[in-house]
């Protein structure tokens, strides 16, 4: 088969093998899923469901203790069946009893609650009315159980009742359904948001819809003052210098996801320089690059200015963070797009106001730190898949970067591990394609891999080797129970339907990911859907309207995102502009999966959040800017675009601009 040939093949069985990749993962991921204990996945079997004790959720952190609940049905047996065996789940075990009398087989060790129990309940039954009493323990989490026996019409279901302690008998409740916690009742539904704020919206969306319509080639920002892709990144980058002025005195100082255990970490390295183990405290699980970066800071600002005017200073660093993003997805878009024009500005703008990154940048954290880095690793992965780079010296110069970058990520947060495989497959079938798919060619590919990686080794390996060392393990979660900091929050469990369904979050976003992982993940991206860990809106600086009405406009966005995912997956055709979006997609794909493990093994509320992807950012500009290209090739429904698009970016940033 000649070199011409293959190079056509190639982007047919590199489709190929990313979808046999992706399917052998989510496989063997289910499996595993499905068989450990530690994932609380309750899934309806027989025809009947989980249920559980009937009472409201809170936003309480509840520590481990036993926690018991007895549901009980009543049944008909006449005539008693020859066969009756019981079907039983106990979460995660107890004692049964049928007519008052114990049955011996109830699942007890908690660790085997998976595997289901089979009573034979024929020796106690008795003609007419049965009662059976399931009691059911847990340990760290909610006690429930699915039953069924078909020769019975045994179902767990609202037929059966359950109670706590004393309290009186109630219609147990199945799984599925959730309630809303209280709090998010007390902000304004979506819809009411946005039309409380037509008399800002309105006129920029006409002005940008009819601007639109006359300069059909180009939005309204580019036509009326011919701004170029490079002017509008200023521009951004000055609306964030003004935010960060404008902000700085006005934010609380203990705002911000887990701000005690930051600070604490903070304080800690500041006074012994120490890294400290993952068992020492609440955030000491997290890699050290950051808090040494703000323990100098620290050190440094406390000799001229009083501690609170020091904590604030410390967020400048994360909020700087936030800002480089604009600049990192500006170059990335130059690769991608090098013709310039609207994908360029479209991906720059979303990219520069993406919610998540606005709202996390406001506050101490790691998180910014590792998204810039990992986001830096991102565009030189877009430098080497453009061609842009030749092999020999500039790739090695490239390889090196990227990999001592991709090491101060790790150093920062172990989540920017997760963009190893797809960077290593992209930029390996570059190199061995370009040199033309020879043997040397496979070799030159595998010695760039190795230098990547052991550039990366060098930078980072030290902290993880030294977590095997002297704990066992190379890195431990903040949910690991090794730690001994355990605890869960309402529902303390997952099902199917979290893991699908969709829609609290367009209606009611702020804490819409108790029902699932969709609402999770929308309401944590395009808006601050966690209060960034407030538990009371009172003191949440950002302006309600304009944040919860980022809900319905963020629609137009996220369709952008999906058309161009798509679009880069079976549409694109052109080099090396298919390869950077084919390797944002994967890039995407991957944290995708990564953040639904999270969200099944740790039954905690913030276990699903976007921020997680924060290092991203310029996949999902590359893969808009990709999607509005696709989406605007009809005259009107560009103009519309365009005008909706325009409303999202003045509520993007009208919502963290404080007032």
């Amino acid at each position: 088969m000649d070199k011409d040939r293959i190079a056509k093949m190639y982007p047919l069985w590199l489709r190929l093998a990313l979808c046999a990749a992706f399917i052998l993962i989510v496989a063997l991921g289910i499996r595993q899923l499905w068989k450990d204990p530690n994932v609380i996945l309750l899934v309806p079997e027989g025809g009947a469901q989980w249920i559980r004790y009937s009472e409201p959720f809170g936003l309480n952190a509840w520590l481990p203790e036993r926690r018991a609940t007895d549901f009980r049905c009543r049944f008909q047996a006449d005539p008693i069946p020859p066969e009756a065996v019981l079907t039983l789940h106990l979460l995660r075990g107890g004692t049964v009893r049928l007519n008052g009398r114990s049955l011996a087989g109830a699942p007890s060790d908690p660790k085997r609650w998976k595997e289901p129990a089979r009573l034979d309940l024929r020796p106690g039954l008795v003609k007419g009315i049965n009662e059976l009493h399931v009691a059911v323990v847990n340990e760290n989490g909610p006690p429930a159980v699915l039953a069924h026996c078909e020769p019975l019409g045994i179902l767990s279901g609202r037929e059966w009742e359950a109670r706590e302690g004393d309290r009186p008998w109630r219609a147990a409740l199945p799984v599925d359904e959730i309630s809303p916690y209280p709090l998010s009742r007390t902000f304004p539904r979506a819809d009411q948001a946005l039309i409380s704020l037509l008399p800002f919206f309105a006129p920029l969306f006409a002005l940008v819809f009819f601007c639109s319509l006359k300069w059909n080639d180009c939005p309204v920002w580019m036509a009326s003052a011919r701004l170029s892709p490079g002017t509008v990144r200023w521009l951004l980058l000055g609306g964030w210098f003004v935010m960060g002025i404008n902000n700085f005195w006005k934010i609380p100082i203990p705002f911000g996801m887990d701000f005690p255990g930051h600070t604490q970490y903070i304080s800690y390295v500041a006074t012994s320089w120490r890294v400290p183990l993952a068992t020492e405290g609440w955030q000491m699980f997290q890699p050290p690059l950051f808090y040494y970066l703000e323990a100098l800071l620290f050190r440094s600002f406390l000799l001229l200015f009083d501690p609170d005017t020091v904590i604030r200073v410390l967020k400048l660093l994360p909020f700087l963070c936030g800002a480089l993003q604009v600049e990192i997805c500006y170059r990335a878009l130059r690769y991608a797009y090098p013709e310039g024009g609207s994908p360029q500005v479209l991906g720059t703008l979303l990219g520069g106001l993406l919610p998540m990154n606005l709202y996390l940048s406001q506050s101490i954290g790691n998180e910014p730190l590792a998204g810039v880095l990992t986001a830096l690793v991102v565009l030189g992965a877009c430098r080497i898949l453009s061609g842009q780079t030749r092999t020999g010296q500039p790739y090695r110069e490239s390889l090196i970067v990227t990999g001592f970058v991709l090491g101060l990520a790790l150093l920062t947060k172990p989540t920017p591990i997760l963009i190893i495989p797809p960077l290593i497959f992209f930029v390996s079938v570059t190199l061995y394609r370009e040199a033309g798919m020879r043997l040397q060619a496979l070799l030159s590919a595998g010695r760039a891999a190795l230098l990547l990686l052991g550039t990366a080794f060098l930078t980072a390996g030290w902290y993880y080797l030294r977590n095997y060392v002297e704990i066992g393990q190379f890195f431990i979660g903040g949910w690991d129970s090794s730690r001994k900091i355990i605890w869960w929050m309402d529902p303390g469990y997952r099902t199917l339907r979290q893991c699908y369904a969709f829609g609290e979050a367009l209606s009611y976003p702020v804490f819409s990911a108790i029902f699932g992982f969709w609402d999770g993940l929308y309401s944590t991206f395009w808006l601050d859907g966690f209060l960034s860990s407030l538990v009371s809106g009172r003191h949440l600086p950002w302006n309600q309207g304009f944040m919860i009405s980022s809900a319905l406009l963020s629609l137009p966005p996220t369709a952008a995102i999906v058309i161009g995912a798509a679009a880069a997956l079976f549409g694109c055709k052109e080099e090396p502009q298919r390869r950077i979006l084919q390797f944002a997609v994967t890039c995407v794909l991957v944290y995708l999966a990564a953040i639904l493990y999270v969200f099944l093994i740790a039954p905690i509320l913030t276990s699903v959040k976007a921020s997680y992807a924060l290092g991203l950012i310029p996949c999902f500009a590359l893969l808009a800017a990709k999607g509005f290209e696709v989406m605007t090739s009809h005259r009107i429904v560009r103009a519309v675009l365009y005008g909706l698009f325009a409303c999202w970016v003045m509520a993007a940033y009208g919502a963290y601009f404080v007032i």
